[in-house]
C-alpha cells in the first residue's frame, strides 16, 4: 500500500478564509516524512484576538513575510497533482477561497480529510472520544505542538498512516 501524499495545515488571522497567516506542508513518501515546508504569510489584514489566542501568531510576526499570492509557485510545485491530506475540509476551503480572492489558480489536487478517514476507521472504537486533531493524536500517542501549521500537518499525516495501517485500506480506497 502506497502512503505517498502531502499533509497540509493552515492558520488564519481572522474569520475570513483569505486571511492565511501560516501554511505548513509535510511530504510523506511510503509513510515516512521526506520533506517539510512552512511559512508565515502576511495576510494584509487584521488579526483577531481569538485567532491569536489559538495559534499565537501576531501582526508584527508577519511583517516582511510573503503574501499568499507570492508563494503560489512554491505551493504549485509542492502540491499540484498530488494527494493532499488535511484534518477537516477547512484547509481546502481556505486555500481555494484565498486563491480566488487573490486571483491565482487553485491547486489541482485530490484532497482527503483525515478527520473523515479516522471516523470511518475508528468510529466504533472512539465512542465519545471525538475525532478532533488533538484528541486523536493523544489517543494514538502522537506528540505535537497544536496550532502550529507544520506540526498540525505532520500530525494529520501520521493519523492517516495509522488509519490506513489499522484498516488495511489504501488512500485510493478512501
Amino acid at each position: 500500500m502506497s502512503l505517498t501524499f502531502n499533509a497540509l495545515d493552515i492558520e488564519t488571522a481572522n474569520q475570513y478564509p483569505e486571511s492565511i497567516c501560516q501554511i505548513g506542508i509535510a511530504h510523506f513518501f511510503n509513510g515516512s516524512i521526506i520533506d517539510t515546508w512552512s511559512s508565515l504569510i502576511n495576510p494584509q489584514t487584521t488579526f483577531h484576538n481569538g485567532n491569536i489566542r489559538v495559534h499565537g501568531i501576531r501582526h508584527e510576526m508577519v511583517l516582511g513575510k510573503p503574501k499568499f499570492f507570492e508563494i503560489q509557485d512554491e505551493l504549485t510545485q509542492r502540491l499540484e497533482d498530488t494527494i493532499i491530506i488535511s484534518h477537516t475540509s477547512f484547509d481546502e476551503t481556505v486555500m481555494n477561497r484565498a486563491a480566488d480572492y487573490y486571483g491565482v489558480p487553485r491547486i489541482n489536487a485530490t484532497w482527503l480529510d483525515s478527520y473523515k478517514i479516522a471516523r470511518i476507521v475508528w468510529k466504533s472504537e472512539r465512542k465519545g472520544g471525538g475525532f478532533g486533531l488533538k484528541p486523536l493524536a493523544d489517543w494514538l500517542g502522537i506528540k505535537f505542538k497544536h496550532h502550529d501549521a507544520l506540526e498540525d500537518a505532520i500530525t494529520a499525516g501520521k493519523i492517516t498512516i495509522h488509519a490506513c495501517q489499522h484498516s488495511g485500506l489504501s488512500l485510493e480506497e478512501f
